[in-house]
């Protein structure tokens, strides 16, 4: 049986991530409640300082959980990890939003009048602009990074206004917070915000500095660059270093090309097996950015990898029978699995969907059949379009494909890798859970995770969701109690 032909690294548990952020949220409020001036004349002065803090704490977790650290993102997965960040943002405004109402109720006049009058106060006050200057950066933060990222505005572009806005949203915040609060006045509270703003900056001059330096380490370089159809092309990189470089199948990177700050850096699965070490295989489709040059790089150019990062690995599969499905690029993740399963010459029983635009997208289609040779495979290839030829079936993955790809198997018993499109991979899962594969039988890794609408994607965020129930329950509860 295969598994991971390197050790993993040490990663939290979802459970420890989901303990550690409960306490790095709602444990500054727990320790500014001690003390720190809590006297006024209404509960709700006390609950805007509370949520205020809690606001603060959560828009600087969100450096951590940027998707960029296997020791987050190892066990849970990079979908989960950005999908958590997503939402979590959503979370912060939510409670910067109930931070501002709760200030508005603070006099015992709470007619529609005061409020308004208190409103106009707040926005036009000099020393408060700091903090109405923040509030406003949350919002462009979390629209533009739903509504904008890589449509409107390029994604790298984005991404580097993204991270300034960021800082610039963190350091007006705790200069606000400083200034103004005084449910902050004790030592416990401002200590532990300025553990969390430590947590925050240590986290930035990891990805921007420390990362940069440690990407080109293993001194990849490109072997060879080629199209391997109109919209796939393959790129091979290989290194004089590989004892500076290891990974599981399945796993992906980030690649910088050439000798630039990583921050221009994307996301690609890598395509071989850890056996081909020294040499990164890597099929690319064209998506109309950078990835678009690759065909046309030169060999030598150098290449920075940061990683690996993933757990759409074997380390997640069970004893029992492998379903791999592929949709279009998805392949590439797929190939690697494959790759590593043949070398270790696997005797479960491993079954292959895997689909395409057409015949030609099939760009590694010849590569499959010598490679699981002698082992307990079969596959079925799939084409949206022109697929009459004898190899070939025409559409989408159905029900029936499933039901004989299993045949003579335990759906119950079977591991299914699942990777590709957003659409291919929701109803996938449909279809696998009607094969009667269990839920956390089905192993996904994709880059789109809020935009998942699959019971996979349910689970996983009706369980962020209450986290962030958690979080608030626990913020306004220590608020009252405070109060009282």
């Amino acid at each position: 049986m295969a598994r991971s032909a390197q050790p993993r690294p040490w990663a939290f548990s979802g459970r420890s991530l989901a303990a550690l952020y409960l306490i790095l949220t709602a444990g500054p409020v727990l320790l500014a409640s001690l003390s720190g001036g809590l006297n006024s004349p209404t509960v709700y002065p006390v609950l805007a300082r509370a949520t205020g803090v809690a606001a603060l704490a959560m828009f600087m977790m969100q450096f951590a959980t940027s998707g960029r650290f296997e020791v987050i993102s190892g066990r849970i997965g990079l979908d989960r990890t950005m999908g958590f960040h997503r939402l979590a943002a959503v979370g912060a405004l939510w409670m910067i939003l109930l931070h501002v109402v709760f200030f508005l109720f603070r006099g015992r006049d709470g007619s529609l009048d005061m409020l308004w009058q208190r409103l106009v106060l707040y926005i036009t006050t000099p020393d408060l602009a700091s903090g109405i200057v923040a509030a406003g950066l949350a919002v462009i933060l979390v629209i533009t990074g739903k509504r904008l990222r890589g449509r409107i505005i390029p994604y790298q572009a984005w991404r580097i206004g993204h991270g300034v806005l960021a800082v610039a949203l963190v350091a007006l915040s705790l200069q606000h917070a400083f200034t103004h609060a005084r449910f902050m006045a004790d030592p416990f509270g401002a200590t532990a915000i300025l553990a969390v703003a430590l947590l925050a900056l240590s986290s930035l001059l990891v990805v921007y500095v420390l990362r940069p330096l440690q990407a080109f380490r293993p001194d990849f370089r490109v072997e060879s660059a080629r199209t391997l159809s109109p919209s796939v092309a393959e790129l091979v990189l290989t290194t004089d270093r590989p004892d500076r470089f290891s990974f599981a199948a399945g796993q992906f990177v980030w690649l910088t090309i050439g000798r630039r700050h990583t921050v221009t850096d994307n996301p690609f699965s890598i395509a071989s097996a850890p056996s081909d070490l020294p040499r990164l295989r890597f099929l690319i489709r064209n998506a109309g950015d950078m990835t678009a040059a690759v065909p046309r790089l030169v060999p030598g150019t150098p290449v920075g990898v940061d990683g690996p990062h993933g757990s759409f690995t074997l380390d997640e599969a069970g004893p029992g029978p492998l379903l791999l499905l592929a949709g279009g690029i998805g392949i590439a993740p797929v190939m690697s699995l494959l790759g590593e399963l043949a070398a270790a010459r696997d005797t479960r029983p491993i079954r292959l969907i895997a689909g395409a635009r057409g015949p030609q997208d099939h760009v590694i289609r010849g590569e499959i059949p010598p490679l699981m040779a002698g082992l307990d495979f079969g596959a079925i290839f799939l084409a949206d379009r022109d697929g009459d030829r004898e190899d070939y079936e025409t559409g989408a993955c159905s029900p029936d494909h499933v039901r004989r790809v299993l045949q003579g198997l335990d759906p119950g018993e079977t591991t299914a890798f699942v990777c590709g499109p957003p659409p291919m991979m929701e109803s996938a899962v449909a279809i696998l859970l009607e094969a009667g594969l269990p839920l956390d039988g089905i192993v996904m890794e994709r880059f789109d995770f809020d935009a998942g609408n699959d019971a996979v994607c349910h689970a996983v965020r009706r369980r962020f969701i209450a986290l962030m129930a958690t979080v608030f329950a626990s913020v306004l509860s220590v608020a009252l109690i405070a109060a009282a």
